[in-house]
């Protein structure tokens, strides 16, 4: 299992976004850490194929992606991060409708039930997605971004919206996840990705500044006698963090 990014660029116009972003993700959970504008969610869309890059390439398996783009959809689970929904569909027809797009029999549910379970939305399934909360909805997206159990997965902002003990959960399943999936996941709630991700990519103005294991970061804020990942993000960069994603 084996997803590169090689000199990944994206271009509006004359801005750049990415420059030359290069990347091997095998199994395991990746945190993309950045303030706004860092090209977090460009990059994600990236990799799912919802944009074009300017430049470079991406390979699954040392496969070009666009030659296989069907083969490729099939293993990527993803949730955006502004996640449109059909509002007339109830969450448990959300779920069928998914399932059925990735190539799931639908006569078969017991995935469907498992994950609606998961994210509490068991007891709501049958209530239409219009009436659901928006932290009801934030959680929908998650339980269908794990259908078919993807070996890919793409996670942008996943816990806006959810309570501590959502997050929680929700963490749980990245763990579990990240033992048999790349999990790459973009949030700019820092305690998420200290406690959840084995890898982390510090990202600033299109560009990777740092790329290391969960491990080293440990190391660093205890040498430099700093309280968590967010000081060490602020001494690295000499930036703020923001609460908006980009």
């Amino acid at each position: 299992m084996d997803l590169k990014i090689k000199n990944i660029s994206k271009r509006y116009n004359k801005k750049c976004v990415l420059d030359k972003v290069n990347q091997n993700f095998t199994k395991g959970v990746y945190g993309l850490l950045g303030p706004n504008g860092a090209g977090k969610t460009t990059l994600l869309n990236i990799i799912a194929t919802v944009i074009d890059m300017s430049e470079g390439e991406i390979t699954f398996d040392e496969k070009n992606v666009y030659d296989q783009l069907e083969e490729y959809h099939s293993v990527i689970g993803y949730l955006p991060q502004k996640i449109g929904f059909y509002n007339h569909f109830t969450g448990y027809d959300l779920m069928k409708y998914m399932y059925h797009l990735k190539g799931g029999d639908v006569k078969d549910t017991s995935q469907i039930d498992t994950l609606l379970k998961r994210v509490n939305l068991y007891s709501v399934k049958d209530n239409r997605i219009a009436t659901y909360s928006g932290g009801m909805k934030q959680r929908l997206g998650i339980a269908q971004a794990f259908l078919k159990t993807p070996v890919i997965l793409l996670l942008d902002e996943p816990t806006v919206g959810l309570d501590l003990e959502e997050r929680a959960i929700f963490k749980q399943m990245i763990r579990e996840a990240g033992k048999h999936a790349i999990v790459i996941l973009s949030t700019h709630i820092v305690s998420d990705i200290e406690e959840a991700a084995d890898y982390i990519l510090v990202m600033s103005e299109g560009k990777v500044l740092e790329n290391n294991e969960m491990k080293y970061y440990k190391e660093k804020i205890l040498q430099n006698g700093l309280e968590g990942l967010e000081q060490y993000y602020l001494q690295l960069t000499g930036r703020r963090l923001y609460d908006s994603a980009d």
